[in-house]
Order: C-alpha cells, then sequence, then structure tokens
C-alpha cells in the first residue's frame, strides 16, 4: 500500500468524475461476493485456479536490509544460518512461525528461524523500525529504493532471496467491465512499469 495511495490520488486527479473506494486491508477479498470492482493481490507464484480475470502490474523482489548501524554491531554476515542470532522485524499478525526463507546460488535454499523484537502488519513501521537499527527486515526492494541511495539501509546477504511475489489486479470478468475501472487497471499497469524501469 506504499505506492498504491499515491498512484490512486495521480489518478483521480487525471479523472476527475471517478469516485473510489479504497478498503486497504490483508484479508483475502471475495471480489464477487462482495461486489467489489477490482482487487489489487501481492501473492508469490503459482496462483491458484480462480474464474478472476487478472493483470500482472509488477514483479516485486523483497531482500533482507538493515541499518548501517545494526550492521557495526552484528557484523556482515556470509551465510544464512549466521542471521538467527540477529534481531529480526516481522511481517506478520498473531502467533506465527518467523522464519526468512532464502534462495540463493545454484538453487540452494535456506530457512532460517528468528525471534522477533518487533511484529506488525505495517510494512513502513517496520521500515522505520529497520532504518533506526532495531532489527534486520525483509521488505519489498521497491520499497526502500530512496532508504538505498540515501545509506540508510543496505542489502544483507544479496545472494540470496525470498521468493518473488507478483503484484496483480482481479477482477470478475472483462465483458461488463466500467470503463472507470478498465482506466484504473490500465493506469496501475502503466504507473508500475514506469516504477520497475526508474
Amino acid at each position: 500500500h506504499v505506492h498504491i495511495g499515491p498512484m490512486l490520488a495521480k489518478f483521480m486527479a487525471r479523472y476527475p468524475d471517478v469516485s473510489l473506494q479504497l478498503e486497504a486491508t490483508n484479508r483475502r477479498v471475495d471480489v464477487v461476493g462482495e461486489g467489489v470492482d477490482v482487487a489489487i493481490r501481492v501473492r508469490p507464484r503459482p496462483f491458484e485456479d480462480s474464474d478472476l480475470v487478472m493483470r500482472v502490474l509488477a514483479d516485486r523482489g523483497h531482500r533482507l536490509f538493515a541499518s548501517p548501524d545494526l550492521i557495526a554491531r552484528m557484523g556482515i554476515p556470509s551465510a544464512p544460518a549466521e542471521l538467527s542470532h540477529w534481531p529480526g522485524l516481522s511481517l506478520a499478525s498473531g502467533k506465527h512461525i518467523h522464519r526468512w526463507e532464502l534462495y540463493g546460488p545454484q538453487g540452494a535454499r535456506a530457512e532460517v528461524h528468528f525471534t522477533p523484537r518487533m511484529i506488525t502488519t505495517d510494512m513502513l513501521a517496520l521500515r522505520e523500525a529497520a532504518m533506526a537499527g532495531v532489527g534486520l527486515v525483509q521488505l519489498p526492494v521497491l520499497m526502500v529504493k530512496e532508504q538505498l541511495a540515501a545509506g540508510e539501509l543496505v542489502a544483507v546477504l544479496e545472494e540470496w532471496e525470498p521468493r518473488r511475489e507478483v503484484i496483480h489486479a482481479v477482477f470478475p470478468s472483462r465483458r461488463g467491465l466500467l470503463p472507470s475501472v478498465r482506466a484504473l487497471v490500465d493506469f496501475l499497469t502503466e504507473e508500475y512499469a514506469r516504477m520497475v524501469e526508474e
């Protein structure tokens, strides 16, 4: 939701006759049952079979990030197993197994269990905590581009990455799609493509 808010504001400025109702949630939305025009989802492949139409907006890579201060305190890790002793930040809710599942060179896979210092469903809060040196965090690369450029965050174990996810729009059918909804999906496709190019 970090990027979708500014995108929607830009869309609404371009289309002043369009009204919008946005629900930001982590729950699985029943698009047809709830009468939702379009849902933006982030999921790893493969996707489950569905009667919904899907449009891919972006392929989203994640990485592990830490502040320079935390790296200075903990040292530069050379293997995923070394991360189990690092303070972690977790994107989760309630009782959850906290782990980083990483894929590395030659198809290697590593699973690192950790005890989080902070658990939240808010990625912005996780980013801020990581910048403050509170812990290591897994976040989308697109979300931390500015912090990386400013030196506020550093990628850790760059040759290892979590499973990639796809940002996609889902809607009931192409036929009967309102012109404003079609315009929104097209607009989001263009915006994400522009963001990835930058």
